[in-house]
């Protein structure tokens, strides 16, 4: 039985929201345990398990959700767990080597290593499980796991920080809050799919390594340009200004780009899905109405946000995060953009465009990444943060552009959307600079809210927003695991 994408997206957004407001509504508490050094290495400590998990698996654990047969599923899973099994032993062993070469017991990488270790093999079968509850249609118990993920990191860390240094807790609070999600999302499968998992032979693996061999030749290097652009970002900051500038700079990263993991959490399993089995013509209309619907909806609120975060983040940070709001404030454009338009990466898997993404975020990681090396040595990271705040705005855009093209969507229905796009951020704009002078905070909210009501209604009553609105609701998502023709 088909059911409406609004309707699940709406769910998984629900608990995955929930999730990301324990993370934002403890950064306070954050901002008094850990300092900015601490919090900065751990930065790159995510950012170290997001490029070797790319390579720990190879993106196989993707094509989980296209083919028809769940033998072939299992045989995709087996491989990913094979080869993300062999790149974690890598990561201990050389991590061994390396604490015997140094013989100190307290020497930092020590939590680095093993616990990179530990969460490149976890997180690559939480990527499996995943891509399982799309197949079956588990939405919520992936947002279940997505809330369980936010809750334990935070209550792990905070605990770990009482008994361990501040970046061990951090290192194993985010190792815990994995583990718990992994066993969340482990309830998609039945006991059938596990059976076959534990037998599948070696030949299996190579020949849906074969079938599926678009995904390691295209999206690894896609997958590692994203996730290297922004650590070697982070390297050449601190490398200027140290390590607490990249805490500063991690930190208003994570909080102005949590609404984008919400969206993508909520929106890019569905729309895998839908336009997995969709024509071009109907998963084009539905790109384009989702986008101008989250812009038009986010506008004010990230307009508001970047007014007011200085403000912000001196009433609720301590002391020593001061200078964290104005990093809040440069990257809020490039934010708004990719909250709209991030998930869309799964049109190209869908349509088998993998090439046209890869060198799209190729492209754009080269560019940034050599630019802000050499600004970084020239001017503070402020002003590099500037920069790269505006050519991330360019680059959202060309995405969403290209995605038309490459894919074949039709261009009018583009068009429609960057135009309702314009209008809602020129409104959002003035009418949130105007209300920015009211003396009080308690008198700007209001004024933003009233806003925001104006953009709402504006779109809806004279743009074409009743008729995106009936389009979204009217879209339906049926069994998925069905490869497009």
């Amino acid at each position: 039985m088909s059911s409406s994408i609004v309707s699940r997206a709406a769910a998984l957004g629900a608990l995955t929201a929930s999730g990301q407001l324990i993370i934002v509504g403890t950064l306070p508490m954050y901002s008094k345990i850990f300092d900015p050094a601490a919090y900065g290495e751990y930065v790159i400590f995510v950012g170290a398990v997001g490029v070797v998990g790319v390579l720990a698996g190879i993106r196989y654990e993707s094509a989980v959700v296209l083919p028809r047969s769940d033998k072939v599923a299992v045989a995709l899973s087996a491989l990913v767990m094979f080869i993300a099994s062999a790149v974690a032993a890598l990561v201990a062993a050389a991590t061994f080597v390396l604490s015997i070469m140094r013989a100190s017991a307290e020497w930092a990488p020590i939590d680095f290593g093993y616990g990179l270790a530990v969460a490149t093999a976890v997180a690559a079968l939480q990527r499996c499980l995943s891509s399982w509850c799309i197949r079956r249609g588990r939405f919520i118990l992936m947002g279940v796991g997505q809330f369980s993920f936010c809750l334990v990191s935070v209550v792990a860390q905070f605990s770990f920080a009482r008994m361990a240094g501040q970046f061990p807790a951090l290192v194993w609070g985010y190792v815990c809050a994995l583990v718990f999600q992994t066993a969340c999302l482990s309830m998609a499968l039945r006991a059938k799919d596990i059976g076959p998992g534990l037998a599948v032979s070696f030949r299996w693996m190579r020949v849906v390594a074969y079938r599926y061999r678009r995904f390691p030749t295209y999206m690894v290097g896609y997958a590692l340009a994203s996730s290297a652009r922004d650590r070697l970002i982070q390297i050449a900051l601190g490398m200027g200004a140290g390590a607490a500038m990249v805490g500063r700079f991690g930190l208003a990263y994570r909080v102005v780009f949590a609404p984008n993991s919400l969206i993508y959490s909520a929106i890019s399993p569905l729309f895998f899905g839908f336009a997995s089995r969709g024509s071009r013509r109907d998963v084009g209309r539905f790109a384009a109405g989702a986008v101008e619907a989250i812009f038009v909806m986010l506008v004010v609120p990230y307009a508001a946000f970047a007014l007011e975060a200085p403000t912000l983040t001196d009433e609720l940070l301590s002391e020593k995060w001061r200078g964290t709001g104005p990093f809040l404030r440069v990257l809020t454009a490039p934010a708004l953009l990719l909250a709209a338009t991030c998930w869309l990466d799964r049109a190209f898997d869908s349509f088998k465009r993998q090439n046209v993404a890869f060198a799209l975020e190729v492209s754009f990681t080269v560019i940034s990444v050599a630019l802000v090396a050499f600004l970084s040595r020239l001017v503070d990271a402020l002003i590099v943060t500037k920069v790269f705040s505006m050519l991330g705005v360019a680059y959202y855009w060309i995405y969403f552009l290209t995605t038309f093209l490459a894919c074949g969507f039709p261009l009018a229905d583009f068009r429609r959307a960057c135009v309702a796009g314009i209008l809602a951020l020129i409104v959002a704009l003035a009418l949130g600079a105007a209300v920015h002078q009211f003396p009080l905070l308690a008198l700007r909210l209001p004024g933003y809210a009233f806003t925001m009501g104006v953009v709402m209604v504006c779109w809806l009553k004279f743009g074409r927003g009743a008729k995106v609105v009936r389009l979204l609701l009217n879209s339906r998502i049926g069994s998925l695991g069905v490869e497009p023709t």
